[in-house]
């Protein structure tokens, strides 16, 4: 295959993607509710009693999630959680500290990659209690996008979804009334349930129809107590198969992570803070640098150290109780050597420690720093 072929089918693959999830990402809008205050369709289970005046988390198309809270605990973390259909799993997405009067905010950039979507399961937790979810109550509206079933895959995918397409689509929860707008498929019948948030049985909310263009709507009103805390989600279903579900689908592609480390090197013997290092040779170096860089290459450079001879380069781990070689390199006349080593370490790689140059299996050079002035 040509690479106009390979671009094309990839373009096709991607568009095909991001019309089932909604062509220009979904959003997610809930206010927070206390969990232990739940009771549609049925209390949830692990709930803390922390106070809450209000709050607010949202997640956007582009992937960034923000939440707010007033009125909960003071100087408390609170833990910012998406979980899966039935609470089987869940992702950590971050953490909201409250100052003096319970009050805190943190806005969370690019937390969701292109195309990862998932349902309205948003919580914040804390001492291992879930303190509050994202849902609705009285006038604070939960606003969702519906996404395809087959498209969420944040933390888990879904199972027994169906394919219908998805043009847009959206539900609306506010005073105890429901909204559901729906763009898709031309003369199609769906069964509109809600789902608690843990899991348990859906409740029957009616039908939506959508007429030879593809757009149909279902309309509920007071289907719960105008004051009623509930939490859930919205799901559309046909043949006995989930298609739709209220969620969030991000369309932002993650900018690439730069995590560089490059520092300079000092002699092993020369080291005083905090202890001095054991087993220790005494060559001279004048100066030295070690980088590793984001394309995982490795690049030693050594100035006046021993001349013409050869040295080995060992990335070693943070308690030191394992290395592995980074490569070898030999001396000029001048005591100058320098290694460079392509992708040295695999994509995907996460590590921390210290590079250390031997010379005949003795530590010589390590990284650090040195006050001067």
């Amino acid at each position: 295959m040509n690479r106009l072929l390979i671009v094309a089918a990839t373009l096709v693959a991607a568009l095909a993607s991001a019309a089932q999830a909604g062509a220009a990402g979904a959003d997610t809008k809930a206010p927070l509710v206390r969990c232990m205050d739940v009771t549609y369709p049925a209390p949830l289970a692990g709930c803390g009693d922390d106070p809450l005046a209000g709050g607010r988390i949202e997640v956007n198309r582009n992937g960034d999630v923000d939440t707010s809270v007033t009125g909960a605990l003071p100087d408390a973390t609170y833990d910012v959680v998406l979980h899966s259909a039935n609470a089987s799993a869940q992702l950590p997405l971050g953490v909201l500290a409250t100052d003096t009067t319970g009050n805190g905010r943190v806005r969370l950039a690019s937390v969701f990659d292109m195309n990862q979507a998932g349902i309205v399961a948003l919580t914040l937790g804390r001492n291992g209690s879930v303190q509050f979810v994202a849902g609705f109550s009285g006038d604070h509206e939960l606003e969702a996008a519906l996404v395809a079933c087959a498209a969420i895959n944040t933390p888990l995918a879904l199972v027994g979804c169906g394919t219908d397409t998805l043009k847009s689509g959206k539900a609306e929860i506010e005073e105890g009334d429901l909204r559901v707008e729906f763009s898709g498929g031309p003369n199609l019948a769906y069964d509109v349930f809600f789902r608690p948030l843990q899991g348990g049985l859906d409740v029957a909310l009616g039908a939506l129809l959508t007429d030879m263009k593809g757009k149909g709507s279902l309309r509920l009103r007071d289907f719960v107590p105008a004051d009623t805390a509930g939490a859930g989600n919205v799901v559309l279903r046909r043949d006995s198969a989930d298609q739709f579900i209220t969620g969030f689908a991000s369309m932002r592609k993650h900018p690439p992570q730069v995590a560089r480390f490059q520092v300079g090197m000092v002699r092993c013997a020369d080291v005083n803070t905090l202890l001095p290092l054991a087993g220790c040779g005494f060559d001279q170096l004048s100066k030295g640098q070690a980088i590793l860089d984001e394309r995982g290459d490795v690049t030693v450079h050594l100035f006046g150290a021993v001349a013409l001879s050869q040295y080995e380069a060992f990335f070693v781990s943070f308690d030191g109780t394992m290395e592995v070689s980074l490569g070898m390199l030999t001396t000029n006349p001048a005591g100058n050597g320098h290694l460079i080593g392509r992708d040295v370490f695999a994509v995907g790689t996460r590590a921390t420690g210290n590079v250390v140059v031997k010379r005949n299996g003795v530590d010589q050079f390590v990284t650090g720093f040195a006050v001067i002035h």
